[in-house]
Formats: C-alpha cells, structure tokens, sequence
C-alpha cells in the first residue's frame, strides 16, 4: 500500500476553508441577474474614499449577434440597487472595460466606447476636455483606450500611445485634462495597464513589459522630462484583459497558463487539466490561454474561459477551476466586484455570484439547484517502464457520512460509495437538535475503497466529493498487486 499526496494534484471545484483545510468550494448565490436577452459584459467596484460606500459599476449588451449590441452602464449601490442607467448608443460586446480612481474622480474607458467621467457615488457622462490650469498648454480631447491611476493622475492608452492626465490634488485638477506636452509612447500596442508596487506604473505591450517609476509623476510636465522607462520583461501581450494586478504584483497569460511579468523569469503557472481518462467532467484545457480573459482576485488571479474559471490562492499555493453543474450554466466570468466590508463577488455573463453557504442558488434564499457541484482531485500515478503495475485498490477520505458520496475513478472506471453516518454526530434530517446523544461536531473524515484490477503504466485517479464545503482528505492510499511487479524475463533489483 502506498500513500499518496493528492494536495498538488489538479482541481475542479475545490477551494480552502478559513483554517486552510481543503473542501468542495462553497456555494455560488446569485445576487443580481441581467434583464431577459442582456449579458453582463465588464465592469468594476469602487469605494467612496470619503464615505466608505462601495459602488458597482456594470455594463451589459444584448446575447445575439444578430441584433444591435446596446451597450449601456448601470450602476449599483452596495444593496444592488439601481442608481443610474446611461445608455450608450454603441453596437459592441466590448473587449474590455477599465476603471480608476484619483481623488474622488473616475474615469472608465474603453477602446471600444467613449470615455465616461464622475465623482464615485453621482452619475457618470460623457468625459469632455477641460482646459489645463497651466495657461501654456493646450487641452487636447478625452482619448479612449484602456486606463490606469498612477499616482495623483490618470493615464489612457491608446495603441502605443500614453496620455497622462494634470495632477489631481484637494485643492483642484481635473480627470478630464490631458496635454500634448504629457504624452509618452511605447514601441508596440498596449494591452495593459496597472499600478504595481511602490506606485511603479506597468505597461505590458506586444514587445515586453515596461515600468515608470512613480516618481516621474511629480513633475509638471510628464510627458517630455526624459524619465527613463524599465524593460521589466520580455513577455508579449497580445490581447485585452490577458493581465491583471494582484497586491502589487503583475501577472500576464501566456501560451501555456500565465506568470509574472514586473520582474524577468520563466517560471509558468500552468492552468490546463492533466490528460488522461475522466470521469467526473471534462478536461479543461487550451492549446494557447493567451486569447483568455484575466481579472483581479483577493487571493490571486482569477483566468476565465466560456464556461468555467480558474480561481488560485497564491498564498495557500491552491489553483482550482469552478463550474456550475446545472444544465446549460455556462460560466463565462467578466469581471469581479466587491462589496464595502470586502466581500468578492463573481461577474459571470448570467449574473452576479457570491461564494457563500453549502449550496448552489439562484439567488440568495432560493432552495438548492437540482444539480450541485462536485469537488475533485485528479492526478495520475506512474511507474517505470520495467514495471508491469496492476492497480487493485484506491482508498480515498471525505467529511461526508450517511448522505452523499465519495467517488473514486482509476482510467475512467469508476465507483461510489455512501459512507455511514457517524453515530455519535448529528446527522441533518434525522437528529434532533439539543438532542443529549449526539456531540456537536463536524462530520468526521470517512473512508472509501475503489477495487479492481487495472493495467497500465500511467493511472490516472479521480477523487470527488459530493457538496459544498466538503472537507477533503489530501491523501490517498493504493494497493498494487505485488506479484508480476517486473515484466516477464526480467530479474528483481
């Protein structure tokens, strides 16, 4: 019998608990749905730096291609309560939509939309130039593009070009004022935009990533002072949203997964499943995850595909794919959004999602979805050449007892088990609360075994466990058969 580590193994719907431990990811509670026809298509939360309110502002378009897109912005308060609806006459699923903050004033801007500008918690129009407070400039007209705050400014690309707002300050300035004497320019197309650490502006274009020390943003006149700008990394960019900010540090998608671009490296989170046989779901793979989209998560990056999302935990080193199990439940993650005591919610095209409770919903006091999701682990065990491995059991530990079930898959085949309920425990439908022959605890870890007898040089094991916040055992037990452990001929070493 050999024991197995599963922690490292790939993982769909597994998430951490508070205490680290691992569990089937928590339950996913609709807070908002788009009208009948719409998706919801980007956007982003700000809080009030003055009042503390969180504010969401969200766009949706139309979910036919046949028919006009009718971009329009609606923003939320913290309730998701409608506050305003601005239409905006513009035929397009945007490829992106970006917003900032710099004292009070926002700007969210698009290369495929006009500019809008307001004060956070007031409407939002159409951002019209503001004449410089330096009577030697020029205004020159709102730019779109993709923007950023760095520092007391704004910037905005467009293409290669960078435009650089006046300073913004208590005691006057405007979002709305850009100069040609602050305007900068990269040798390819920017694709992103971010403010990294120590307020360091990062620019990741089609030819490498580039910072501006935050320091070029004291002087008057930006754009033509000779600062100098880092080449951070080599990395190419060709996409919008393939980069995103996470505590300060940038992260960009590449072929395989995504890495850090703000410092030189090769070292690359690869984000596709492992191939071999599946039983629970399918591969979630892709030849190039370049052409993905990549949000800001509390915990790390969050990369999205048509329908699941990968959601990773840099500090517990846990990277996950979440889906949604119900028929048809696309999950196509556009943005993420965040409440003003700090809790995360996920943008998906079909509706705003809190990770909250031991259920899927609809919505937050609906009765559980028909369907549920299903945690798993899924990994393989080797063994050499010389070896002629023949698989007999796999012994597997979930909290679940007397309802649910734990699965075990080897190459496919694959076994459930219910395991029994803990007698001394309360078990749900059945005991009675303030029962005094029951102890008040979580349901304890229960073992399943997978029998049979498989051949093969590479095995691959699935794990999976039935509810939310499931706790999972990380490890695993495997029996193989120990006879005919070497092929036939061959001597023992």
């Amino acid at each position: 019998m050999t024991n197995v580590d599963v922690s490292s193994w790939a993982k769909t719907n597994i998430w951490t608990l508070s205490s680290g431990e691992m569990a089937v990811r928590p339950g996913l509670r609709r807070h908002l749905a788009p009208d009948s026809g719409r998706i919801f298509c980007g956007g982003a939360s700000v809080l009030n730096q003055f009042t503390g309110e969180a504010w969401h502002y969200v766009f949706d378009c139309t979910s036919s291609v046949s028919t006009p897109r009718g971009l329009r912005l609606r923003i939320y308060d913290d309730n998701f309560d409608i506050f305003q609806t601005l239409t905006l006459g513009v035929n397009v699923d945007p490829r992106t939509i970006t917003l900032a903050v710099v004292e009070g004033q926002i700007l969210i801007c698009s290369p495929d939309m006009p500019t809008l500008w307001g004060l956070v918690g007031s409407m939002m129009i159409l951002a019209v130039k503001v004449a410089s407070t330096n009577p030697s400039t020029t205004a020159l007209d709102v730019p779109r593009g993709i923007v950023s705050a760095f520092c007391n400014r704004f910037v905005i690309a467009d293409g290669p070009s960078l435009y650089f707002s006046d300073p913004i300050a208590a005691t006057g300035g405007d979002g709305r004022t850009f100069v040609a004497q602050n305007q900068n320019q990269r040798p390819s197309p920017i694709f992103g935009l971010h403010e990294g650490a120590g307020g360091q502006l990062i620019v990741v274009t089609q030819r490498g990533t580039y910072g501006l020390d935050a320091s070029a943003s004291a002087v008057g006149i930006l754009g033509n002072n000779g600062t100098a700008w880092q080449l951070l990394n080599h990395a190419e960019s060709n996409s919008f949203h393939s980069s995103c900010s996470v505590a300060g540090r940038v992260f960009a998608l590449c072929q395989n997964g995504y890495k850090l671009v703000d410092i030189e490296g090769d070292t690359v989170e690869v984000i596709s499943d492992p191939m071999l046989p599946r039983a629970y779901g399918p591969r979630i793979a892709a030849d190039d995850w370049r052409g993905g989209r990549m949000f800001p998560g509390d915990l790390g990056p969050v990369v999205s595909l048509s329908d699941a999302v990968s959601m990773h935990d840099l500090a517990a080193k846990v990277r996950s794919w979440w889906n949604r199990p119900q028929s048809g439940a696309a999950f196509a993650v556009r943005g993420m959004l965040k409440s003003a005591d700090g809790i995360e919610f996920i943008m998906a095209q079909d509706g705003i999602y809190e990770p909250v409770g031991n259920y899927d919903a609809d919505d937050l006091t609906a009765t559980p979805a028909a369907t549920q999701p299903k945690g798993v682990f899924t990994g393989r065990v080797t063994s050499g050449p010389g070896r002629n491995t023949t698989m007999r059991s796999v012994r597997a530990v979930g909290s679940l007892g007397g309802t649910g079930s734990i699965y075990v898959a080897v190459r496919g085949d694959a076994q459930s088990e219910v395991p029994p309920a803990d007698t001394r425990s309360l078990v749900v439908g059945t005991s009675s609360w303030g029962a005094t022959s029951v102890i008040y605890e979580p349901a304890p870890l229960a073992a399943v075994r997978w029998q049979g007898a498989l051949n093969s040089h590479d095995i691959g094991i699935e794990i999976a466990l039935d509810f939310c916040d499931t706790r999972a055992g990380t490890s695993i037990d495997v029996g193989e058969s120990e006879s005919a452990t070497n092929r036939p001929g061959e001597r023992g070493q």
